[in-house]
Parts: structure tokens; C-alpha cells; sequence
């Protein structure tokens, strides 16, 4: 009872702390989502949709893990480019 009273707890505050991280930079998210539909990009979303199910053997994948890396870093430069305006 102690070790599910435990668990139950660490998987409540880890709930909790995910709903307030998502909360606080739900802006930020908004503003990322913008710049990728202002580039042509598809939803962020979409995009690591398609990459986890290419993980698991999806064939229907266009683009991999090292270009989603290579467009979140060209986006978030991009990013902070605007916001230093």
C-alpha cells in the first residue's frame, strides 16, 4: 500500500508539473506555431506525429529526425531574431 500510495504520488506532482510547463509557455507555442505557418511548414505537432510513427516502421515518412532538428533550430533562431527586434 505504501510502495502505490508512493507511486501515486510522484505520477500526481509529475502531472501536476507537466500541466504548468505547458500552461506557462502555451504563448511561446502559439508564437512557434505562427513562424511555422508563416515558412510553409506544416503544425508542429504533425511533424513529430509523422516522426514517431516513422520510429515504428511507418513507411509513409518524408523527413527524418535530423531534418526536424535542422528546422527547429533554423525556427527557434528565427525566433529569437524577432523577439530582439
Amino acid at each position: 500500500m505504501d510502495r502505490g500510495l508512493i507511486v501515486g504520488a510522484l505520477a500526481f506532482a509529475a502531472g501536476f508539473a507537466a500541466e504548468r510547463l505547458f500552461a506557462s509557455m502555451s504563448k511561446d507555442i502559439a508564437r512557434y506555431e505562427k513562424l511555422r505557418e508563416m515558412s510553409g511548414e506544416p503544425p508542429l505537432m504533425k511533424e513529430l506525429l509523422s516522426v514517431v510513427l516513422g520510429v515504428f516502421g511507418d513507411a509513409t515518412i518524408k523527413r527524418g529526425a535530423p531534418s526536424l532538428v535542422a528546422d527547429l533550430t533554423s525556427d527557434l533562431v528565427r525566433y529569437a531574431e524577432m523577439r530582439g527586434m
